[in-house]
């Protein structure tokens, strides 16, 4: 008997063993490969960006990174600081910006989500979007 368990225990690890690395290898999907284009189309860091009229629209692009569209030919990746609070912010369907000025900044910026969860701006970066579209077309999520 303690030899069957053993065998199905070491069964059991080899079965896992094999599994984990496949695992790891999977292809990103669209939505974590967008992202990862997006991410590498950002610039450098800014700690503050200022609006002077309204936003023209938001995507929420990852579990903590938020695109806001200042035009609609210049946009700024947002990314947030992690909190358990700010977990299910992909999967709301609207949200906002609480800010004291018109500006977005990394001192005083939150994203607001339902039930009026907020998530601090961590990161500000400018995406070159020609770029990151055209890194889209390139890898076929975007016609």
């Amino acid at each position: 008997m303690k030899i069957r368990l053993a065998a199905l225990g070491l069964a059991a690890t080899l079965s896992l063993a094999l599994a984990l690395p496949a695992l790891g290898s999977e292809p990103l999907g669209k939505d974590e490969q967008r992202l990862a284009l997006l991410d590498a189309n950002a610039g450098e860091p800014v700690k503050r960006v200022q609006f002077i009229r309204a936003v023209h629209a938001y995507e929420v692009v990852g579990p903590l990174n938020v695109l806001i569209w200042e035009t609609p030919s210049k946009a700024w990746l947002l990314d947030l600081r992690q909190s358990a609070a700010c977990r299910h912010l992909d999967r709301d369907f609207s949200i906002g910006i609480d800010t004291v000025t018109d500006s977005i900044n990394t001192r005083n910026t939150y994203i607001v989500a339902r039930g009026g969860v907020r998530c601090r701006v961590d990161r500000i970066r400018e995406v070159n979007v020609q770029d990151w579209k055209q890194a889209e077309r390139d890898a076929g999520i975007r016609e």
